[in-house]
């Protein structure tokens, strides 16, 4: 007698997953749903426990499973400069609905950099004084950029690309140090509003070619005065006509200018005039910054008899002994008819005969006015 005996199966397998470990390498640049790898996990149950349903747990905002077949998807746009590695946990399942057994497996991914990001400057912003007496060879300022991908990062290269006015700074083209090259002065008007650079920071290949990956900022340079410039009058002599009967007060006309080309303090300077007489004439004003017309005015009453001309000088002085601005002033005053005729004599006494002829000369009278010749 025979008897067949059926062994009726269980669920009392879990999915095993083959080919581990599970890694792969993928570009930050990968497009979004594109598949990248494929997990494979069988159970040996029959029927419902024995077919395999794949999850990622927990679920990932990055990456996808198909939950049958086991294919992980990119579903986002990864960077490498953001997360370099991801550690996903799969999870196969068989499908018994009263017992399920699972197992997990891990799928290490790693992300690798593309050159996709330009360069940037750090330390900004850029912006410094320097003193104009300062030597050719002085270190400015050490520019730096960096190249924000953090896989292999290029060589970075700098160039000035507008600003430099007669090309008065040097930026290396490896360091980033820019190094004044020529010569300053504030008071040149190329210089004295300062400078504002544009630089830029270039990406370099292999080959040393130049990429089209590059960075530009501005670089403001103002230039600080030092007293270096003694006060200038317009004109190294001034010459003037004016009557004698000029009134106290009177402004002579002479256009007088006096100018300090420092800034702020270091262009006060004091004005005043030395000579003899020169006590005769007042100027205004006797304090200076910077730049101003000089009045000189009458401040005793003239008289051509007794002075018929000035000749003083006009100094401007500042604290430096050697920052002194000369000019010579000469006055002369015109003649007027201010004195009344006298006679050689108050008195005349003439005695005469009575027979005198008629036509005789009996007396010289001599008047004259008061006059000095002066050369």
């Amino acid at each position: 007698m025979k008897a067949n005996i059926q062994v009726g199966d269980v669920n009392d397998n879990a999915p095993t997953f083959h080919g581990q470990p599970y890694t792969v390498r993928i570009a930050e640049n990968t497009p979004v749903g594109t598949p990248i790898y494929i997990v494979n996990a069988t159970d040996p149950d029959q029927g419902t426990g024995g077919s395999v349903l794949y999850s990622i747990q927990p679920s990932s905002n990055f990456f996808a499973i198909d939950k049958t077949r086991g294919i992980v998807t990119v579903m986002k746009e990864l960077d490498f400069e953001i997360t370099q590695a991801y550690q996903l946990q799969v999870n196969a399942t068989d499908q018994d609905k009263t017992k399920p057994l699972s197992t997990l497996a891990n799928l290490a991914i790693t992300i690798t950099d593309i050159q996709d990001m330009d360069p940037i400057f750090i330390n900004l912003p850029y912006s410094t004084n320097i003193y104009e007496n300062s030597p050719p060879g002085t270190t400015v300022r050490m520019l730096t950029a960096i190249d924000q991908d953090k896989g292999r990062p290029r060589t970075i290269v700098y160039t000035i690309v507008s600003g430099n006015t007669n090309s008065i700074f040097a930026l290396d083209y490896f360091s980033g140090a820019l190094t004044l090259f020529g010569q300053l002065d504030r008071e040149n008007p190329l210089y004295m509003s300062g400078f504002i650079l544009t630089v830029k920071a270039t990406e370099q290949l292999d080959d040393r070619t130049l990429s089209d990956a590059t960075v530009t900022t501005t670089f403001n340079i103002l230039v600080i005065d030092i007293n270096d410039n003694a006060p200038q009058f317009n004109s190294s002599e001034y010459s003037v006509s004016i009557p004698e009967l000029a009134q106290l007060g009177f402004a002579l006309p002479m256009y007088i200018e006096v100018q300090d080309k420092d800034e702020g303090m270091n262009s006060a300077f004091d004005v005043y005039l030395v000579g003899n007489n020169s006590n005769h004439f007042i100027i205004s004003p006797t304090s200076v910054q910077g730049k101003a017309d000089i009045r000189v005015r009458v401040a005793v009453p003239l008289d051509y008899e007794t002075i018929p001309r000035y000749q003083f000088s006009l100094f401007a002085n500042e604290s430096v002994s050697d920052h002194v601005g000369f000019s010579k002033v000469k006055i002369n005053l015109i003649n007027e008819n201010d004195n009344r005729p006298i006679f050689s004599q108050p008195l005349y006494n003439i005695t005469l005969y009575e027979n005198v002829t008629v036509g005789t000369t009996i007396l010289k009278v001599i008047v004259s006015k008061t006059f000095l010749s002066y050369k």
